[in-house]
């Protein structure tokens, strides 16, 4: 028997949304995407209409979704494509050509910070320079060069493309290692303590990972089909199987866990005190320390540049 959209009542559906207790077709399933865009960005009061917001694109499915959702959703905004080229042997080139062709699609201005050519080295030569896992050093230097990035576009808000499940994953994981400081930081928007901090943004807060994928199908956007060779998945993996496993059993699962911990947020952010932060001696961006994580992973470069 054919089944038809839930909404429009005539195309054949091909979205099964058990949470939403919805069955779409893809118009009306892009439709349904960026309405929710919409309403996330409206409901935490993201950003005003006059706002310039600066979109960290790494060309992966979740953030050229976003860059795509919000236009559409706020066709009259001042949307930035920022892009940080890390030189990663095999991967970065191709993640710029879908993030430059989306640009262009999309008639947005696009910044590009090429870590070689302005730090004189990329990724993959501080992978050769360390041993051991390299992703979480490249977290902080890519959060730390967004921050420049979006000094040159001149955005004091930075949307990330961080989805349902990222949202709940983090949440979980920072709860069982009792690592309260960072559970109290993940907030939906989490504003700036010192100048030259952006506005930190979430409109992807309740959109799954998979809805993500099956948008830039459905609506033609280009995005990167080859992993980070850096990446290690295990955990995420892990983190994915123990999600869908509790959402096999409840639809509903991640959208609970989600509004029960933003009623206790701001609760926890007021009982804990986060550390004091200062201006970094060498960079001058906010710091724990006299000089910050992304500046010390800088000095570790220099020490092993042979030249």
């Amino acid at each position: 028997m054919r089944r038809v959209c839930s909404r429009c009542g005539k195309e054949r559906s091909e979205i099964n949304l058990p949470y939403a207790k919805m069955s779409l077709c893809p118009l009306c399933f892009q439709e349904f995407y960026v309405n929710r865009i919409r309403r996330t960005v409206r409901e935490f009061s993201m950003f005003k209409p006059d706002d310039r917001v600066g979109v960290a694109v790494s060309g992966g499915k979740d953030s050229v979704a976003l860059l795509h959702g919000l236009c559409k959703a706020f066709p009259e905004a001042d949307f930035v494509a920022l892009h940080v080229d890390l030189g990663i042997e095999g991967y970065s080139q191709h993640c710029k050509v879908k993030v430059e062709e989306l640009a262009r699609n999309l008639n947005v201005d696009l910044f590009v910070f090429d870590l070689k050519e302005e730090l004189g080295f990329s990724i993959s030569d501080y992978a050769r320079s360390r041993r051991g896992k390299v992703c979480s050093h490249c977290g902080v230097i890519k959060r730390h060069v967004f921050e420049e990035l979006a000094e040159r576009a001149d955005v004091k808000v930075l949307a990330t493309g961080h989805n349902l499940d990222d949202y709940v994953a983090l949440m979980l994981n920072n709860f069982f290692a009792g690592n309260w400081i960072q559970l109290a930081r993940l907030k939906v928007v989490l504003k700036p303590i010192l100048p030259r901090q952006t506005v930190k943004v979430k409109p992807l807060i309740k959109t799954p990972e998979d809805e993500n994928l099956l948008y830039c199908i459905y609506a033609d956007i280009p995005f990167r089909d080859v992993n980070c060779p850096y990446a290690h998945t295990s955990r995420l993996r892990r983190n994915r199987e123990i999600l869908d496993f509790l959402t096999k059993y409840n639809p509903n699962f991640k959208y609970q866990a989600l509004k029960r911990f933003l009623e206790l947020i701001e609760i926890l952010d007021a009982s804990i005190k986060q550390p004091e932060l200062r201006t970094c001696k060498v960079c001058g961006f906010p710091s724990s320390g006299e000089i910050c994580a992304y500046c010390r992973r800088i000095e570790i470069m220099v020490r092993h540049d042979p030249s």
